[in-house]
């Protein structure tokens, strides 16, 4: 981009100068992001972009995204009820950012495994839904030893904390550092953008952690799953 220009009367419009100080400048009108991709192959830092698809301005920084989130969200809103209703606040831009996390799994005990975390989804009706997996559950690896120490796996934490899958319940045997059972995987991260122009609620459900494994140790359950809203208000 070479910057703003301000043409005077009787002055030669130059090649250069339409590519510079107009196209530019512009902003480009396109049916989705396949069509803007076909027409702009080498996007420079602060192009901009109207896709009629999801009727929204794009910006080009590293990539293409929302011009709202170049600007900065003011608000955000953590959604951790199992099954809720999130009216939609007063919104001055009506795009919005999604984060939604899956359960994560159970971490495996002595005998059996632990099991997976439940899936988490944010309904917006026609804007489009938001949907996170849960983590696998851990699986146990019982000794044959008996008799021997052991220790109970910790529960996985919820949401967006570090990882929310439960940890595996752990065993000592005859000077050997084992395992009882694996930690259970954290529950997937999903983000995106939706456009909530004429939404008035959207129907979330968290997924739950998956549940620890039994037996002599028992793993640890799997932490919630979460919803994040980021937005700016109105």
């Amino acid at each position: 981009m070479a910057g703003r220009r301000t043409f005077v009367a009787g002055e030669v419009l130059t090649a250069s100068n339409i590519n510079s100080f107009l196209m530019d400048q512009v902003v480009p009108v396109f049916d989705d992001a396949t069509a803007r991709d076909a027409a702009i192959t080498s996007p420079s830092e602060g192009n901009l972009a109207y896709l009629k698809s999801t009727d929204e301005v794009q910006l080009y920084t590293t990539e293409w995204g929302p011009l709202v989130a170049a600007s900065g969200f003011t608000a955000s809103t953590a959604i951790t009820a199992t099954d809720s209703s999130w009216a939609v606040p007063t919104l001055a831009s009506t795009i919005v950012k999604v984060t939604a996390v899956g359960g994560g799994g159970g971490g495996g005990g002595f005998v059996p495994n632990g099991s997976d975390g439940g899936t988490t989804t944010f309904n917006a009706g026609s804007a489009g839904t938001v949907t996170a997996v849960g983590g696998k559950g851990g699986s146990s690896t019982p000794s044959s030893s008996s008799g021997d120490s052991s220790n109970n796996g910790q529960a996985g934490l919820d949401g967006l904390t570090s990882g929310n899958g439960g940890t595996g319940g752990q065993r000592t045997v005859t000077a050997e550092f084992n395992f009882g059972g694996s930690t259970g995987t954290g529950g997937q991260i999903t983000v995106a953008y939706l456009d909530l122009d004429g939404i008035s609620t959207a129907n979330v459900t968290i997924g739950a952690g998956g549940t620890k494994g039994g037996g002599n140790p028992l793993g640890g359950d799997g932490g919630d799953g979460e919803v994040i809203v980021e937005y700016v208000a109105g």
